[in-house]
């Protein structure tokens, strides 16, 4: 089977990679005005279902 007919991955749409996720709340700021203290961001990570390759195997 060649790349061209393997179906995209549905979980990373055939990105192999899924984004981290950031997110910003002001309750989260420390004491200083630094506003990277009130930005949590989750981690890029390989795609669960099909292990970073992009598509699904048959």
């Amino acid at each position: 089977m060649t790349e061209n007919t393997r179906r995209p991955c549905p979980t990373c749409q055939g990105k192999k990679i899924i984004d981290g996720v950031c997110e910003v709340n002001s309750e989260w700021r420390g004491p200083g005005d630094d506003a990277m203290d009130d930005t949590q961001c989750t981690p890029d990570q390989e795609c669960p279902t099909c292990h970073g390759k992009g598509y699904e195997e048959a």
